[in-house]
């Protein structure tokens, strides 16, 4: 596979058509000698690149179709992000009375873009291959409800929008939302009192001086929500927790918002509410509040 990256990257560069010379399951599309910016050369193929694939033929070899993906969604990662977005929209168009096949497709860009083995999570360009397979009507609900429910976890955690209503428990025992945090700059701490990387994660936050003096300014709040029933057990364990912070609980947070990425997870919300930053360490949450600090 890394011999067909730098293969592919030759491509573009020298604007050549791989169709009849290299190693792929159907012709690429050549690439006009006028376009010479390397993103605009991606546009183009992103807009082209299945132009010569009989999709109603091709998915006899998945395999070969799965390695020709990998090509596609490499050129999207390098595509403006408009481009590569209708790119995806297009392609999955084509494939709606496909089902069988869309959803095969899903399952690669699953793989490749979300999930586990993404070596990075592109969550504009997967969403929607996962709206695609969740509005398909042909697929059964059972192999679709996996992406229904990315999809619906995804438009409430996307960089840039506003964050989702999050209701939880206080340590006091009141009902709060997250709707109601706010401040110039607001930091959700995601966790688990039982998670010994929480706790150290916890203990940097209380005795950073920026954000501590962040905190005595109004300019910044910390919202921590663990994943746990808001018992008398969790009451005392988080007992310790600073009292300029707001601690609740809420078991099902995952149902509502992005946390594949396991606990501790932080999210950055800005004055209006929208989400700034989202699966930071403790490290990256540390540097944004010394850097609020100097300005």
């Amino acid at each position: 596979m890394k011999l067909k990256r730098l293969l592919f990257g030759l491509l573009l560069l020298l604007g050549i058509s791989s169709g009849a010379k290299a190693d792929t399951y159907f012709p690429y599309p050549l690439i006009p000698d006028s376009i010479g910016i390397f993103q605009k050369r991606c546009d183009y193929l992103a807009r082209h690149f299945w132009d010569f694939c009989d999709l109603k033929k091709a998915f006899s070899a998945k395999a070969k179709m799965a390695q020709e993906f990998n090509v596609y969604i490499s050129i999207l990662k390098n595509a403006n992000p408009d481009s590569a977005i209708a790119s995806v929209v297009r392609f999955n168009k084509q494939l709606e009375k496909q089902p069988a096949d869309q959803l095969f497709m899903a399952e690669c860009a699953e793989n490749l873009l979300y999930g586990d083995t993404a070596e990075m999570w592109i969550d504009e360009l997967y969403l929607p291959f996962a709206h695609a397979v969740a509005s398909n009507k042909r697929i059964d609900k059972a192999a679709k409800a996996r992406f229904a429910h990315q999809e619906k976890i995804l438009k409430n955690s996307l960089a840039r929008f506003p964050a989702p209503s999050l209701p939880y428990t206080t340590r006091e025992g009141t009902a709060g939302n997250l709707d109601n945090d706010s401040a110039d700059v607001v930091v959700v701490f995601f966790n688990d009192p039982d998670c010994d990387d929480c706790n150290l994660a916890k203990l940097r936050l209380d005795a950073d001086i920026s954000t501590t003096q962040l905190i005595s300014e109004g300019k910044l709040k910390v919202v921590s929500i663990s994943l746990t029933e808001p018992t008398q057990e969790w009451k005392e364990a988080v007992a310790s927790y600073p009292s300029t912070w707001t601690v609740g609980a809420n078991p099902d947070a995952d149902m509502t918002i992005d946390l594949r990425a396991g606990t501790p997870e932080f999210y950055i919300l800005d004055r209006n509410h929208n989400i700034r930053f989202k699966h930071l360490t403790i490290d990256q949450v540390l540097d944004v509040a010394r850097q609020l600090k100097k300005r």
